[in-house]
């Protein structure tokens, strides 16, 4: 994946969050029923037809997924970078991209406000397959730093502890920020070194 497809991507995650964090403030607001495509389109200055780039359904609008991104475009973002970088400086770089693309400072938040419309419409809960996409996740990054290192993830415990460590690193970065006054970044890479130190 070149630069530029890299920033096309990353731009493209950050407008899907954006769309979805103006759909669940119109869903809180009006009501899950109003909260139409062609309502969410025009309340995200999109249009309906622009919509469907970004979610195949209305119904995947309000999924919840682990960070705003998908297995899938993780999994990419770690592929993207160079084969020979050290693993953990890997995964640094992923998840700072992650963050960067998702608008981690203000995520608790949006994930506030995604609970409270799932508390009032509990039938959402259906749908949710959360821990096993978590899961999944976790195992095909694990899987990836295992190839690269020649190793096999099933049977060494390493690749999975340090992509465990990477998404502990970035939670820990998130909840610092909101109460230090401190940037999410700074709070990331102090993070990061510390696990390059061994803690």
């Amino acid at each position: 994946m070149s630069m530029a497809e890299e920033r096309r991507e990353r731009r493209r995650i950050a407008k899907r969050v954006a769309i979805r964090a103006v759909a669940v403030r119109l869903a809180l607001e009006h009501g899950l029923e109003a909260a139409t495509v062609e309502a969410i389109a025009e309340a995200a200055d999109i249009s309906p037809r622009t919509f469907f780039n970004y979610f195949a359904t209305k119904d995947e609008l309000f999924d919840l997924e682990p960070h705003q991104w998908t297995r899938e475009e993780i999994l990419a973002e770690l592929r993207a970078r160079p084969v020979d970088e050290a693993p953990l400086a890997s995964m640094h770089a992923v998840v700072k991209a992650m963050a960067e693309a998702a608008a981690f400072p203000d995520l608790h938040g949006e994930l506030e406000l995604l609970q409270e419309l799932y508390r009032r419409h509990p039938e959402l809960y259906a749908r949710i397959r959360l821990m096993d996409e978590i899961d999944d996740t976790m195992k095909a990054l694990a899987d990836e730093i295992a190839a690269r290192t020649g190793t096999d993830a099933d049977l060494d415990v390493r690749p999975g502890l340090l992509v465990a460590a990477s998404f502990a690193a970035m939670q820990t970065a998130e909840q610092r920020a909101r109460t230090s006054g401190r940037a999410f970044d700074e709070h990331l890479d102090e993070a990061f070194t510390l696990l390059r130190q061994g803690l």
